[in-house]
């Protein structure tokens, strides 16, 4: 008899918490406050809890249900760094997707540019775009806009910020046009263009896509510098994402992940090492020798290749599609194996000295030792 009872007791319990969050659901904001006000008056409290929690839950998730916008020719986008890696990469699967794609080259003659003629034709415009010179930015406003006066009927949609490049090695170790380099190109060529850019955006309301790293996340030793240009352009990102979504415009922060063996982004890696090698002065030689010649070896066999292709990696793919297209846009969007969210996750909450011991453990670096 009493167990009957417990189970009749339970069952009716059950019943009438899943009715009320129906109602809460149903009522929205308001049926949480009546479920809270009825909840503090009968004392039951972990009851109200429970239910107040799972309606918050529901109601967020139908309030964040995103749509997908499609696609279309008239829709044009205009994505820098074209000449290999992921821009190369974006630009095609863009150009797939039915975007109208403008690829900034920094030659129009770079395998890269040459490569997506070959395989696009007319499909994919070409912009030759240096966004360390000024002239060059202007140049290409004044091309994109001239493209989108003779189509009347063209939307300006996204600018991606991809082009970058990155220089491995110990900070003592970079010379000054190699720092110089990274700050120009990631840094201020990206703020450079994107003022130039900021009164099309404007007027068109259009995406403003910031291609990041995870090194904005969590700087890595060997990376310092690339590091530091890569963070500073997310802290940049953050206050332009608030600032211009007054005006219509989205701003959002990509991290791609690592495709080192993929993409071209440490092509010059063997010309940085001699010129960091050729710099050092007779105490720098003693101290680092053989150090500094097993880590750029190993940098060597890693560093990928310097043949032109396309990126493979569907997930990443899919990501950059909800960049373009969901409505409205999350304001960051990583893609990442599920190493790289473990090892970032462990950074974000584990002690500074065993986040310091996980770094080294993740960059699997060769280590130095006293000769």
């Amino acid at each position: 008899m009493g167990s009957s009872f417990s189970l009749s007791t339970v069952a009716l319990t059950t019943f009438e918490v899943v009715n009320e969050i129906f109602i809460a659901v149903g009522s929205g904001v308001s049926g949480i406050v009546i479920l809270v006000n009825h909840g503090l008056k009968t004392n039951a409290t972990l009851r109200t809890l429970l239910v107040t929690t799972i309606t918050v839950g529901c109601l967020l998730f139908t309030f964040q249900t995103k749509e997908m916008l499609k696609p279309s020719r008239k829709k044009v986008i205009l994505i820098t760094g074209c000449d290999s890696g992921l821009g190369f990469s974006f630009a095609q699967h863009a150009c797939d997707m039915g975007f109208t794609v403008l690829a900034g080259c920094l030659s129009l003659e770079s395998k890269g540019a040459q490569t997506l003629r070959t395989l696009f034709g007319e499909k994919i415009t070409h912009v030759e775009l240096d966004i360390t010179r000024p002239t060059s930015v202007e140049v290409a406003l004044d091309f994109v806009a001239k493209v989108l006066k003779s189509n009347p009927d063209y939307q300006f949609w996204a600018l991606v910020n991809n082009v970058g490049v990155m220089v491995f090695g110990e900070f003592e170790w970079l010379t000054d046009k190699l720092i110089e380099k990274q700050l120009d190109v990631n840094l201020y060529g990206t703020l450079r263009l994107t003022k130039a850019f900021l009164p099309l955006l404007r007027s068109h309301k259009a995406r403003l896509i910031n291609i990041s790293s995870h090194c904005a996340l969590a700087s890595l030793p060997g990376l310092s510098v690339y590091g530091a240009t890569k963070a500073a352009l997310k802290g940049w990102n953050d206050a332009l994402r608030i600032e211009l979504r007054k005006y219509g415009v989205r701003v959002v922060l990509f991290i791609p992940g690592s495709f080192i063996t993929q993409s071209n982004i440490m092509g010059t890696q063997v010309e940085n090492c001699l010129e960091m090698y050729n710099a050092f002065n007779k105490e720098q030689l003693e101290f680092y020798g053989d150090y500094f010649n097993r880590y750029n070896n190993y940098l060597n066999a890693i560093g990928g290749t310097r043949s032109i292709r396309k990126i493979i990696d569907s997930s990443l793919y899919e990501k950059f599609e909800k960049a373009l297209l969901e409505w409205p846009p999350s304001p960051i969007y990583i893609n990442e194996s599920f190493r790289y969210g473990v090892y970032h996750t462990l950074f974000k909450c584990t002690p500074i000295n065993v986040r310091d011991f996980l770094i080294t453990k993740f960059m699997q670096m060769p280590s130095y030792s006293v000769i």
